[in-house]
């Protein structure tokens, strides 16, 4: 399985700050400039990546190494893809000022005497060197040739900020090199940047970052086809040890899945360093969708609380009901509820057929009672003589 590098543009959300990433051309990110010296000074290497074929032609000394080569590009990049006033698309000029030590800090490289004597002749070998790319098919034939820069003016010891004017550090870049640097550069993080201090360290990462955008399986990569891709100046069992020493730097900043096997790299799906477009929108869809599936266990949740509340309410009034049927019904018992009837003396008796107490009849009654049983004694008498 090879790099697709007819893949889609990596787009970033507008309101991106650039500050927080920078970018990198498609081609840096699928293979690789030399680490160290080249040995015997050997002007010219090869890298492959599946169809992708570049060869980089020194015009000096040798060719780019390091780590500075890879920085530089990173700077101009960023600034042309953010179309940054110190690029001139018109003539492709790109002002150095102190713009580049601002950026080499940034990304926490010191510059200082030590540093220029390393970065001047790294750049001055990237500037004169030339890019032979070609990405053939079976039945296509696409190829293209340029050299970095034209033309070049840069006061390697003056520190104070420049303006426009006489003492203006600037390259003119070569058409061919901004065509390669526009055509759907990879968002990095210069942060993560920042902490890589192997030049393959930062290969590696700019790759892996590139490599998983789209990929939604895993996909395996034979040692000896990355070995072609990031070049090497040692055997192949030396590259395979060098390689798993800058994966381990990468996965400390960047954690990326992917399992190192005797014979082949498997890489995983993972999100890209820096998220896309897609991967933004799918975030903030992702936090709607929570944040509408907490809205309904909150609303839900409430029409629990009230269903049981409710509950509890009619609970209650049917103990409040009961509980004064209870009392009602054991007053009747109690109070009266015994049967009363009267029995044959008028006096009222109860269900037991026991004659209840009379109530004393009023004192009216009792004087009419007397003198009704006075007339009866009277007319039973039998006369004296």
């Amino acid at each position: 399985m090879v790099d697709d590098t007819r893949s889609g543009e990596l787009t970033l959300p507008e309101d991106e700050p650039w500050m927080s990433h920078g970018f990198i051309s498609k081609i840096a990110a699928q293979v690789s400039l030399p680490y160290r010296r080249p040995k015997d000074n050997a002007r010219e290497i090869v890298r492959r990546n599946g169809n992708l074929v570049v060869r980089f032609i020194s015009g000096e000394d040798c060719l780019p190494y390091g780590k500075y080569p890879r920085l530089f590009e990173l700077w101009a990049c960023t600034m042309i893809k953010t179309n940054n006033p110190c690029f001139d698309p018109e003539t492709n000029v790109l002002h150095l000022g102190t713009t580049f030590r601002e950026f080499l800090r940034m990304i926490d490289v010191q510059v200082g005497g030590r540093q220029l004597k390393s970065i001047k002749p790294q750049l001055e070998r990237l500037f004169a060197c030339s890019y032979h790319i070609s990405n053939n098919t079976e039945n296509e034939t696409n190829m293209r040739n340029f050299v970095v820069a034209e033309k070049s003016r840069i006061d390697w010891l003056r520190n104070e900020p420049q303006s426009h004017g006489l003492f203006e550090n600037w390259v003119q870049l070569s058409q061919g090199y901004v065509d390669m640097l526009r055509d759907h550069p990879v968002p990095v993080d210069l942060k993560v940047i920042a902490r890589l201090r192997k030049p393959m360290a930062i290969d590696v990462y700019w790759w892996l970052t590139k490599r998983v955008y789209n990929l939604h399986e895993p996909v395996t990569i034979a040692w000896q086809q990355l070995y072609q891709q990031f070049g090497s100046d040692s055997e192949l069992k030396e590259f395979k040890r060098k390689f798993k020493l800058a994966v381990a730097e990468v996965v400390e900043v960047y954690p990326c899945r992917l399992t190192l096997g005797p014979q082949r790299v498997t890489v995983f799906p993972n999100r890209t360093s820096v998220p896309t477009v897609t991967q933004t929108r799918a975030i903030e869809r992702s936090r709607e969708d929570d944040t509408k599936r907490s809205e309904r266990e909150r609303r839900n949740a409430e029409r629990a609380e009230e269903r049981c509340a409710r509950a509890e309410s009619r609970a209650e009034e049917q103990r409040q009901r009961e509980e004064i049927q209870r009392r009602g019904g054991g007053g009747r018992r109690g109070g009266g509820g015994r049967s009363l009837r009267r029995s044959s003396g008028g006096c009222p008796r109860n269900a037991s057929g026991m004659a209840a107490a009379c109530s004393p009849a009023p004192p009216a009654m009792w004087k009419g009672n007397r003198m009704r049983q006075g007339q009866r004694m009277t007319s039973g008498m039998i006369p004296t003589r």
